[in-house]
């Protein structure tokens, strides 16, 4: 004998809310594990940053000649690229790379005359100013990421 005032609900509408919920619940923790990744890459960069800032700001107490003299070259080039990886002097810093980032980062330190104004690209013993540009690599997964700082030391 059914009553007429009942209220409540069936086992279906039970089961189709439990549903919704899950499906709520499984899209929240998907965009949680997507804001952690978020997360560690901001603050892997952070540190990418921070070393070559630390490689930039050494470099910038050092004299003129002696940013592309202390790796060992005399300057009659416009420009020398320098890898932590292989450079002598540089290797000092892939310690910090190593401590600070995943293993198998590196940076690039590309030392370049600035072209005049009245154009053509002297070399490094003629020049008037240099760019410095201190480039961190490392990967995230699959993806290689990078950060770049630059200075000009005139």
């Amino acid at each position: 004998m059914a009553r007429k005032n009942e209220r409540g609900l069936s086992l279906i509408e039970v089961i189709l809310a439990l549903g919704l919920m899950a499906g709520v619940l499984i899209s929240v923790a998907g965009m949680f594990i997507l804001s952690e990744r978020q997360v560690k890459s901001g603050k892997t960069a952070t540190q990418a940053l921070a070393v070559a800032r630390a490689i930039t700001e050494e470099m910038t107490g050092w004299g003129f000649r002696q940013t592309y003299q202390v790796f060992g070259d005399d300057g009659s080039a416009s420009s020398y690229t320098y890898d932590t990886r292989t450079a002598a002097y540089a290797a000092k810093w892939q310690t910090l790379l190593d401590d600070s980032l995943e293993y198998g980062s590196f940076a690039t330190i590309l030392v370049a005359a600035v072209p005049p104004e009245s154009g053509g690209t002297p070399n490094l013993n003629a020049a008037r100013a240099i760019r410095v540009t201190v480039t961190v690599f490392w990967a995230e997964g699959d993806r290689n990421r990078s950060v770049r700082v630059m200075t000009v030391r005139i």
